[in-house]
């Protein structure tokens, strides 16, 4: 019985070997039945298979359009440089729309799998002046609509993160621009590195930095209304000892707030921040809520 089943297996290759046979799955396995032998002969066309001689060495391919299941491996680097592509024009997530947050929530994930191990907030890449570029946070969302509302006097400048590990502190700052007056709002914080990618920290207090008059107020030279335009030149000439006067004012202003002291409210809450990708020029951090933060560094490490 058995001499008989293994040269039933040695017919089946040939079959297979000539293309005469459709493809199928051989098992070098003790026939136990004539049923379990139908089964193997039923493998799907487009598997790959191999059809072993029972007593030799020779194995071949028995398929010959086997699937090709190899997928283009994406760098670290263009995953970051898609990112930073997406989010060039959303106005820090203010202006993005939803195929576009979509767009930056998928790079964010790519780049968080592919990077996100090497993330230590203890690494001397952590510290120091961070910017934002992007954030879904419905607090600062509503915070950077304000400078969008019409006739606002208010333009909200850059925001920052300053992490200084040597002292463990994290302050975040806005920078508020009025006319002709500019100053900045901030949160000092002290932290605890609760884990490798985890900082738990307390919000100590709110400070109102003393504010800046711009004495600059210098006309353009030209200016163009509904399509015209207009040359300020004459213009300038006429105002320029009035332009002088009043920067000569605004810096004695200056120097005279300079020496008012900021105005600090006590504060006391409590709140984690989650680095998940660090590298020295961009960084990625969760919060409440699913909120998410993409910082660019533009100061050098606080260590």
């Amino acid at each position: 019985m058995t001499t008989l089943f293994n040269n039933k297996i040695k017919h089946h290759a040939s079959l297979l070997r000539t293309g005469s046979h459709k493809s199928c799955t051989v098992v070098a396995v003790p026939a136990k039945s004539r049923a379990q032998a139908c089964l193997l002969q039923r493998a799907p066309r487009n598997i790959h298979v191999k059809a072993f001689e029972i007593g030799g060495d020779d194995t071949s391919d028995i398929v010959r359009n086997k699937p090709n299941n190899k997928t283009p491996v994406i760098s670290l680097e263009t995953v970051k440089a898609a990112l930073l592509d997406a989010i060039c024009s959303t106005d820090r997530g203010l202006a993005a729309r939803s195929e576009v947050r979509a767009e930056v929530n998928e790079l964010i994930n790519q780049l968080e799998v592919k990077g996100g191990q090497g993330a230590d907030v203890s690494s001397a890449e952590f510290g120091g002046t961070w910017e934002l570029l992007y954030t879904n946070a419905t607090d600062l969302l509503a915070l950077l609509s304000v400078s969008k509302l019409p006739l606002s006097p208010i333009k909200i400048g850059t925001i920052t993160q300053t992490i200084d590990a040597s002292s463990g502190t994290l302050e975040n700052s806005v920078q508020l621009e009025f006319p002709l007056v500019q100053t900045s709002l901030s949160t000092v914080s002290n932290y605890n590195i609760a884990s490798p990618k985890r900082l738990q920290f307390t919000v100590q207090r709110g400070i109102l930095h003393t504010p800046s008059i711009e004495g600059n107020l210098e006309l353009p030279a030209s200016v163009t209304l509904i399509g015209q335009t207009l040359d300020l030149a004459p213009l300038r000439d006429v105002l320029a000892p009035i332009t002088k006067g009043a920067a000569s004012l605004a810096a004695s202003a200056t120097d005279l707030l300079g020496q008012a002291p900021n105005l600090e409210v006590p504060l006391q809450t409590q709140t984690w921040q989650l680095t998940t990708y660090l590298d020295p020029t961009l960084r990625i951090t969760r919060g409440d809520g699913g909120a998410v933060y993409a910082f660019k560094k533009v100061g050098g490490p606080s260590k």
